[in-house]
């Protein structure tokens, strides 16, 4: 059990540091990923999404507004802590299995930067989230981020780990 427990802590520590370095680089990509399509909706059509300093900024034909990108990615952290605590982290089909858990984690980050972007405008803009979403919108949009942010951003990471590990 040390063992296990030792390589878990010493991959959160590697995994926290990367993540923490390498997140203005994946803050841009997955900015630049979810700019066409938050376009789908025709009220942020206009929308255009860029990272600085940890934020996506949303500009353009809309109200500005701040998505903490790094609230949204975090969860890669436990992913990889989860995987090296594994009884033989690196055999081939656990390499395979964390980097196939590492691109599903990489296409939610592109929902959950949508969904933040959509919470935001339903939620937090005042008289234009009143005028563009109206109560069910703010309702929907605003309790569909808590339950990312609270159960989905964690879930998706332990369904990944726990379906990779228990295949044959």
């Amino acid at each position: 059990m040390w063992p296990r427990a030792l390589r878990f802590l010493a991959a959160l520590i590697v995994a926290a540091l990367l993540w923490y370095h390498l997140t203005p680089l994946y803050d841009a990509f997955i900015a630049a990923a979810a700019t066409p399509l938050v376009k789908i909706d025709p009220r942020l059509r206009g929308a255009h999404l860029a990272a600085a300093d940890r934020i996506i900024k949303v500009t353009g034909g809309v109200p500005a507004a701040n998505i903490p990108a790094d609230q949204l990615t975090y969860n890669v952290i436990p992913l990889v802590a989860l995987f090296a605590s594994n009884r033989k982290p690196l055999r081939d089909r656990n390499v395979v299995a964390l980097l196939l858990s590492m691109l599903i984690l990489v296409v939610l980050h592109v929902i959950a930067v949508l969904l933040s972007v959509e919470s935001t405008y339903a939620v937090q803009m005042g008289r234009w989230s009143e005028e563009h979403y109206g109560a069910a919108g703010y309702f929907f949009w605003m309790y569909a981020e808590i339950f990312y942010r609270l159960v989905g951003m964690f879930g998706a990471v332990f369904a990944c780990w726990w379906l990779t590990i228990n295949r044959k």
